[in-house]
C-alpha cells in the first residue's frame, strides 16, 4: 500500500491547500486515493473528501487508542491505491513534549506513515535548511522522505532554497509551490469555509497549481512502513431510524460516527433544519456541529421543525446535539450584532456568538463516574448564558487541567459544546441509547 502523511512545520504553511490538490489531481489521474485527517478537525476534512471524491475519515490518537486508530485507518484504505494523511497543526504538536503525543507525528508512527512535510518559505531564504534538519532529527520512528517548499517569491527565491537544502539535508525536494496573490480558499471564525460552500473550480485550481509543482509520481510512490490488518464489522438489518441533521448549517460529523449509529442498528437519514425538514417517524435524532449562527435567522422561522425536536424530546426518544446543535435546542441565539433569534427552548440558556474564541482543545469527563475518562474536543465563539439547567459534566483540560462545565440533559436528550468519538471508550453513544 501506498501512503503518506503531508505535515507542515506551522499552521498556515498552506498544507491543506497542497494536500487538497494532491488529492484531486491524483484523482484526475485516475487514483483511487483514500483521504484522512489528522486530528478532531472537520473543515480541512471535508475538503479533502471532496477533493479525493472518496469519504474522508479523522485519525486522533488522542480520543482513540491504537488499535482502533488502526483499525479506522485499514478501512479508510480498503480498496484505494494510496493514502493521502493531512497532518494537523505543526509536526509534532500535540498534547505533551516527551513523544509528541496527539500530534500528526504521533499518529504517523502509529500507522507507518512517511512524512512529508510543507514548508513555508516566506521571508527566508538558507535558514529553511536548518529548519528541515531539525524536523529530521526528532523523526525517530517515522522517516521524514520528502519537502515541498511553499510561498516561493522568485526563480531566485527558489534557487537559493534549493542549493542549501541539497548542500545541508539529504531530504529531496518534491515540490516548489510560488506564492499566491490571494488565498484560494476564504476563512472565518473556525477555519476556512467548508467544502459545501465551494466551487468546484477551488478545487480543480489547487489541482492545478500542484500538477504544476509537485512531483506527483514520486510523491505517489512512497511506501506505508507498516501492513495493514482490517476485519469487517457488519452493518446490523434494523426498521429504526436515526435523523441526522445535515446542510449549510450543520454539517460537522466524524464518518466513524455515522458508522457507529448504524453498528447500534440504526438506518441513518439526513435532513435539512435550514429547510425546515423533520422526520417524524426518527426513534433517534443527531444534529452535529457547523454554523448556525450564519444562519440563525432562518433557523428562528422554522418552527414546524421546533415543534418535532421539542417532542421528540418529550417523547423520550434519543436527541443528541453537539455544539452548533446545542445551540439550536437553547432558548435562542444572540448574533454578533446583539440581535436575539429564537430557537426551540429544550434547555433554559442563551448562546451568545462573542467574536473571539471561547474555548479550544482536548477535555476529558470526571463527571459522570460511568464516562469518567472518556475525552473529547472543544471549539467554540460562543458562550452561554441565562443558564437554568444543571449542567451534565465535569470536564478537565488535557493540556493544563483546567475544569469547567458542560452539557445538559433531560430525560434522552443531551446537548454540549464538546465534540465525542463514537469509538472512544468508554463510549458516549452507548451511555445515551441506554
Amino acid at each position: 500500500m501506498k501512503g503518506v502523511l503531508i505535515a507542515a512545520e506551522r499552521s498556515g504553511s498552506g498544507k491543506t491547500t497542497i494536500t487538497t490538490g494532491i488529492a484531486r489531481a491524483l484523482s484526475r489521474q485516475g487514483r483511487k486515493v483514500a483521504p484522512f485527517k489528522c486530528g478532531p478537525d472537520y473543515i480541512d476534512s471535508r475538503h479533502l473528501a471532496r477533493a479525493a471524491g472518496n469519504p474522508v475519515e479523522n485519525l486522533d490518537s488522542v480520543m482513540l487508542d491504537k488499535t482502533t486508530l488502526r483499525q479506522i485507518f485499514a478501512q479508510g484504505c480498503q480498496g484505494r491505491d494510496l493514502a493521502l494523511v493531512e497532518g494537523v497543526m505543526g509536526l509534532f504538536d500535540g498534547i505533551e513534549p516527551r513523544r509528541f503525543g496527539g500530534s500528526s507525528y504521533d499518529v504517523a508512527v502509529q500507522l507507518g506513515l512517511p512524512v512529508v512535510v510543507v514548508l513555508n518559505a516566506a521571508s527566508c531564504s538558507y535558514t529553511i535548511a536548518a529548519l528541515l534538519r531539525g524536523l529530521q532529527s526528532l523523526c525517530r520512528s517515522t522517516p521524514l522522505v520528502g519537502v515541498i517548499v511553499n510561498q516561493l517569491a522568485s526563480s531566485n527565491h527558489e534557487r537559493l532554497i534549493r542549493s542549501a537544502l541539497e548542500q545541508h539535508t539529504d531530504i529531496p525536494v518534491l515540490g516548489s509551490v510560488p506564492r499566491q496573490t490571494n488565498p484560494l480558499a476564504p476563512s472565518r471564525h473556525l477555519g476556512i469555509t467548508t467544502a459545501a460552500e465551494m466551487e468546484e473550480n477551488y478545487f480543480d485550481a489547487c489541482a492545478d497549481l500542484v500538477q504544476q509543482h509537485v512531483n506527483l509520481d514520486a510523491l505517489s510512490a512512497i511506501d506505508l512502513t507498516s501492513e495493514l490488518q482490517w476485519q469487517e464489522q457488519g452493518i446490523p438489518k434494523t426498521t429504526r431510524i436515526c435523523a441526522v441533521a445535515r446542510d449549510h448549517a450543520f454539517n460537522f460529523y466524524y464518518e466513524a460516527n455515522l458508522r457507529e449509529i448504524e453498528r447500534r442498528g440504526y438506518a441513518l437519514r439526513f435532513f435539512s433544519p435550514l429547510a425546515g425538514e423533520t422526520v417524524p417517524e426518527a426513534d433517534f435524532i443527531y444534529i452535529g456541529g457547523g454554523y448556525p449562527e450564519l444562519y440563525a435567522e432562518t433557523l428562528s422561522t422554522r418552527q414546524e421543525l421546533h415543534q418535532w425536536l421539542l417532542q421528540h424530546s418529550a417523547a423520550s426518544r434519543p436527541l443528541l446535539a453537539e455544539c452548533g446543535g446545542m445551540m439550536l435546542l437553547t432558548k435562542g441565539i444572540v448574533d454578533g450584532e446583539g440581535r436575539h433569534h429564537p430557537m426551540t427552548g429544550i434547555f433554559a440558556a442563551r448562546c451568545r456568538m462573542t467574536g473571539k474564541r471561547q474555548a479550544l482543545g482536548y477535555v476529558q469527563v470526571q463527571e459522570p463516574i460511568s464516562l469518567t475518562g472518556l475525552v473529547g474536543h472543544e471549539f467554540r465563539y460562543s458562550t452561554l448564558e441565562d443558564v437554568n439547567e444543571p449542567y451534565v459534566f465535569t470536564l478537565e483540560k488535557v493540556t493544563n487541567g483546567a475544569r469547567s462545565r458542560d452539557g445538559f440533559i433531560k430525560s434522552k436528550t443531551l446537548a454540549g459544546y464538546v465534540h465525542f468519538h463514537f469509538s472512544s471508550q468508554p463510549s458516549l453513544l452507548d451511555w445515551l441509547l441506554k
